[in-house]
């Protein structure tokens, strides 16, 4: 195990031979079924490999006492006694939910939400909760008061958002699986500068917040961050179990490559930044290493999509609305102890703006509400099985880029050229998994997004076990 916190440019690994070793969850899983390994020891492996990163990543928020809240689940559960943790705004009993902000009280749930249920019910053993930047509202953990959440592949970058510490324990190998949900990106943004599996499931898909569904246009969904394919697989067929949709064509348990697939390869950006050359060059590279395994690679469009960039300044205005309600609600749940003045300016320019926007968001969610119909329509015009993209537009950025003490118009800025693909799928409701795709010059991950139609997470998994098995993910180590 190795970290130097006094080094710039850390990299963070805490892989040891502890009893944990190099297993992924599955592997954790299957060795406390065997009785070769005891939850209790899982448990304190993973969390002095914590106490490890910790101070390097900030990736902890709160703590339970020690041991964690233990499994609750029966003993064969798919994760039963795997060490794990949730994010901070996942009511979670014996956790403050504080959703990344000063602004709120830390006073710890007296019983876990539905989404907290749903986790638990896996069989993972929640030690800790992990840190996001304020009400997830942006793609980095970095704060006007405190110190950032940072990446273990390279302590001077970012970890991204907005599952940020979620993303840093599982890239660390402090924790096996961890964990996190997608408003805009917020479980593929951190896995792909992270070198992790994220896979936003289908709108509706798993267990959701309750104050979500009033939502004129629902963007957020639950899942997990994880090493390995199988472990995210593994997971939806556990939480599954736990709550299936009937709407929708169930997972089940994906456990390897498909049949051969029409895949739609889309090298443009909603956004008029672009996509950089680093990010799109080994996404092209994966596509042709496809359509030598037998699947069929075809060009896709913008125009293809029905996107224009009318869709950036919707998104913006709906985003802007949602901090309005994020704010307004914690409020409310805090009995008053909330304080605007403790909120990161971020935050506070995004209410602003959300008022001074308010006359155009009816307009701006009757073009949102259109969108997943036009993205359906394509795969059925196109005849494709699934989308294949950069799950991001830029690189990894160095702490401090995305600063929420800068400028509002720099900061959003900055955001945009960042995050120009992921939000569509929040839109739309279609799933979307992120999966490691190579490096950048500086040595961080990059990641490939496949986005498919609602309903067809097991097309994507299967997509993502076969790029695992032609590009198997490296270890941090």
């Amino acid at each position: 195990m190795t970290t130097d916190t006094t080094r710039p440019g850390t990299r963070v690994n805490a892989f040891t031979d502890d009893a944990l070793g190099t297993l992924d969850a599955t592997g954790v899983a299957e060795a406390i079924a065997a009785g070769t390994l005891g939850a209790a020891e899982a448990a304190a492996a993973a969390t002095e490999r914590i106490r490890t990163v910790d101070p390097a990543t900030r990736a902890v928020r709160w703590w339970l006492p020690e041991g964690g809240a233990g499994p609750q689940a029966p003993a064969d559960a798919a994760f039963y006694g795997v060490p794990a943790a949730v994010k901070e705004n996942t009511a979670f009993a014996g956790l403050p939910t504080t959703m990344g902000s000063a602004a709120l009280p830390a006073t710890p749930a007296e019983r876990s939400g539905p989404v907290g249920e749903q986790f638990a019910a896996t069989g993972v053993n929640v030690l800790a909760s992990t840190v996001m930047p304020e009400f997830g509202m942006t793609a980095s953990a970095e704060f006007a008061g405190r110190a950032p959440a940072r990446n273990p592949w390279n302590t001077d970058y970012s970890v991204g958002g907005s599952s940020s510490g979620s993303a840093a324990l599982v890239a660390s190998g402090a924790l096996p699986i961890a964990h996190g949900n997608d408003g805009g990106g917020s479980i593929r943004i951190p896995a792909a500068l992270n070198g992790l599996v994220g896979l936003k499931g289908t709108r509706g898909r798993l267990v959701e917040m309750p104050e979500l569904k009033v939502l004129p246009v629902n963007i957020v969904c639950e899942g997990v961050l994880t090493r390995t394919v199988r472990d995210t697989a593994r997971y939806f067929a556990a939480a599954e179990r736990h709550h299936r949709n009937p709407a929708l064509p169930p997972v089940g348990h994906v456990r390897g490559p498909g049949r051969r697939r029409r895949i739609g390869l889309v090298t443009e950006s909603v956004t008029a930044f672009g996509i950089a050359d680093e990010c799109l060059a080994p996404v092209r590279s994966l596509a042709d290493e496809l359509a030598g395994q037998g699947h069929e690679i075809v060009e896709l469009s913008m125009a293809d999509l029905r996107i224009d960039a009318g869709f950036v300044d919707d998104f913006l205005r709906y985003w802007s609305l949602l901090a309005g309600i994020e704010v307004a609600g914690t409020a409310i749940a805090a009995r008053g102890r909330s304080s605007y003045s403790a909120l990161d300016p971020v935050t506070r320019s995004l209410l602003r703006s959300g008022v001074r926007g308010a006359p155009s968001i009816p307009g701006a969610i009757s073009r949102l509400r259109r969108v997943a119909g036009n993205y359906e329509r394509m795969f059925v015009e196109r005849g494709v099985d699934a989308m294949l993209s950069p799950t991001m537009t830029s690189t990894t950025p160095r702490i401090g880029h995305l600063d929420p003490t800068q400028p509002f118009d720099e900061f959003m800025a900055r955001t945009i050229a960042m995050v120009g693909i992921t939000p569509l799928n929040n839109v739309s409701g279609g799933p979307a998994i992120s999966v490691p795709c190579g490096f950048d010059d500086a040595g961080l991950p990059l990641g490939a997004q496949f986005a498919g139609p609602a309903g067809m997470e097991t097309t994507l998994l299967e997509l993502a076990y076969e790029v695992e098995e032609l590009r198997p993910f490296a270890r941090i180590s």
